[in-house]
């Protein structure tokens, strides 16, 4: 079984896999947004010092989690670059200015589907690289079909 499919990343694809292997990245605006609610509450209240805690601790929830996130999960590929894949029983090969190459499946340490596509995780450390492949990768459904058939083969099930 070989399956090739080929995409050109956009920032909404690093985001799903960011938010993915980083879900602290999901809630970092709605923590950051309770925060401000209780700055407000807190200066009302007349505690001034506690308000402006309230609202630093805001703001490096706000920016720095997502930064940090952005930082620790690193991927090679570039915005607006042609990714063409081929997928068999033995490896994941990309193709494409600073990828890998050829990824043998043991490599993986594991993948997960989101609602746009599919998040590869790759090496042993705790954060390392990570590919988004969206859903518009694949030609035909039946070949998105096969490597998610593959990855649950080869690397185990999602998660």
């Amino acid at each position: 079984m070989r399956v090739e499919f080929s995409w050109e990343p956009e920032p909404a694809d690093r985001r799903d896999a960011l938010r993915a292997v980083a879900p602290a990245v999901r809630f970092a605006p709605a923590f950051a947004i309770c925060l401000v609610i209780v700055a407000a509450v807190l200066l009302v209240a007349g505690n001034t010092q506690a308000a402006v805690l309230s609202l630093v601790a805001a703001g490096a929830v706000a920016v720095g989690v997502p930064w940090q996130a952005r930082l620790l999960y690193r991927d090679a590929v570039s915005p607006n670059q042609r990714v063409r894949a081929t997928a068999d029983e033995f490896a994941l090969r990309m193709h494409g200015a600073g990828l890998p190459g050829e990824l043998v499946w043991s490599s993986l340490q594991g993948w997960q589907e989101t609602e746009h596509g599919i998040v590869l995780r790759i090496g042993a450390r705790a954060h390392g690289p990570v590919y988004a492949v969206p859903h518009r990768a694949f030609a035909l459904p039946s070949d998105e079909h096969m490597f998610r058939e593959l990855l649950i083969r080869r690397v185990g099930p999602t998660g």
